[in-house]
């Protein structure tokens, strides 16, 4: 197999991502190559009065009907083309299209009178997109192999082994002497070298400056990874004695030390809260850090419905202290998992819940849609509590941001969990959307949607899997 891919794009998927778009974007040409053929027959035969012979005429029709079929091929096999440099990959496939299209395009310029011919500049054309594409000695090769060949057939044409096919019209029948032909070689020879040399040097310079990008990228990756190891050794340490303390606060407001007065129990109350607070922000700081960190993920069968319904268990006896209603509403017919790492599902939709249990205050309601939505499952939870303002909207997922109006609220928080939320959502293959005013908020509460879409799995048999819908609530 002939190497083709630079040693520095074995492991690029940006290199790979390119050459595909380029076959793609060569495929969708050519199937206009070849109804501009027909059209090239049908409008010269009919309106401009080419007077092509039945040679031609059968040549344009079956060259029209090649491109379509061979092209078609191609566009079937692409993708199952892959990128594996030692096997047959996208760069293989651009140069079989490369080969088949200039070989089809000396096909046209011979039955159009070859050095007669109006359609040199489509060679050009093919050297501008073949120096972008194929490795430069590669395409300075093809270059000077067609360069050759079309000498040749100029050649055999002025000696008369070779048919000439004009185009009646505008390709006159004149006896031209033989320095004609050497200067129009030459200078199509010298167009076509020059437009190879030129743009093979601008594509080479673009294809130096992303390498460099990428070692620049790499580099960056090494020191944030740096970054998130000291993050979570500094914040480890800081975890410690947060835990220490919350442990001394548990035991004596158990009272294993003895009594406790109740001015004293109520700070001691008060400093548990705070260490809570602490420890869940630590705590999520160590999460999204080992998340950029590991760039990695459990990949098992998940269903959200059933995540949901711990989350509404675990927490039913502080939602009913708050006389939150959480209401459930389970439109799908067979429950398919999705793909991906638990307890890091867990994590964003106890963030997500806790966010809505926290602002809805006593007596609130939340609303939980779970439904697909084309490939995904689409669980939207909707508050009736304090909103977020319109203007804080496009920030609620930064880090350590909250929106203005929670600081009117008596609840604490960092500003981590959104965060984290969206980046658990992200190494899922998901989107995560957030609306505000909600549809079940009013005037006074308008609540907030939070929108998640996660890719689902498709099992083999759906029944397999199937069970009664999520309904209810608390």
């Amino acid at each position: 197999m002939i190497k083709l891919v630079p040693g520095w794009a074995y492991d690029y998927p940006e290199f790979w991502s390119t050459i595909r778009r380029r076959n793609l974007w060569l495929i969708k040409i050519r199937y206009l190559a070849s109804l501009s053929v027909l059209a090239f027959l049908l409008l010269g035969e009919y309106l401009l009065d080419f007077q092509l012979n039945q040679t031609q005429i059968i040549a344009f029709i079956i060259i029209a009907i090649s491109i379509f079929l061979y092209n078609v091929i191609i566009h079937l096999i692409r993708p199952k083309v892959g990128t594996d440099p030692i096997r047959f990959n996208a760069l293989h496939l651009s140069l079989v299209q490369m080969i088949l299209d200039l070989s089809t395009l000396m096909l046209v310029i011979y039955f159009t009178g070859i050095i007669e011919s109006p359609l040199h500049v489509f060679f050009i054309f093919h050297m501008v997109i073949g120096s972008l594409i194929l490795p430069g000695i590669l395409i300075k090769a093809i270059c000077v192999i067609y360069i050759s060949i079309y000498a040749l057939l100029v050649f055999l044409q002025r000696v008369d082994i070779v048919d000439t096919f004009l185009i009646k019209g505008i390709s006159e029948n004149v006896v031209r002497p033989w320095n004609y032909d050497i200067l129009f070689i030459v200078v199509f020879a010298s167009m076509m070298i020059i437009t190879v040399l030129i743009t093979n040097q601008i594509a080479k310079n673009l294809l130096r400056r992303e390498e460099q990008l990428r070692q620049t990228l790499l580099k960056l990756n090494e020191v944030e990874k740096s970054k998130q190891k000291y993050l979570i050794g500094v914040v480890h340490e800081i975890k410690t004695p947060i835990t220490a303390i919350k442990s001394i606060v548990d035991i004596i407001l158990q009272k294993f030390l003895g009594p406790v007065s109740e001015p004293v129990e109520d700070k001691l109350i008060r400093i548990r809260e705070r260490s809570n607070e602490g420890l869940y922000l630590i705590n999520s700081i160590l999460k999204i850090s080992k998340l950029k960190l590991l760039e990695k993920r459990d990949n098992r069968k998940i269903f959200i419905g059933e995540i949901i319904a711990d989350y509404v268990e675990n927490h039913s006896d502080d939602l009913k202290s708050k006389r939150i209603t959480i209401s459930i509403n389970d439109k799908r017919k067979f429950r398919r998992p999705v793909s991906g790492d638990e307890e890091l599902l867990q994590l964003a939709i106890s963030n997500i819940m806790s966010n809505s249990a926290k602002y809805v205050g006593e007596g609130g309601l939340i609303n939980i849609t779970i439904e697909y939505e084309e490939q995904f499952l689409r669980i939207e939870f909707a508050d009736n509590g304090i909103g977020i303002p319109e203007k804080d909207l496009p920030r609620i997922f930064d880090q350590f941001y909250r929106a203005s109006n929670t600081r009117r609220h008596k609840s604490e928080g960092s500003g981590l969990g959104l965060s984290l939320v969206k980046e658990i959502i992200n190494h899922h293959s998901g989107t995560i959307e957030v609306e505000s005013p909600s549809g079940i908020g009013d005037d006074k509460h308008p609540g907030s949607s939070f929108i998640i879409k996660l890719p689902y799995i498709i099992e083999e048999d759906d029944r397999i899997t199937s069970l009664e819908p999520l309904s209810g609530g608390l």
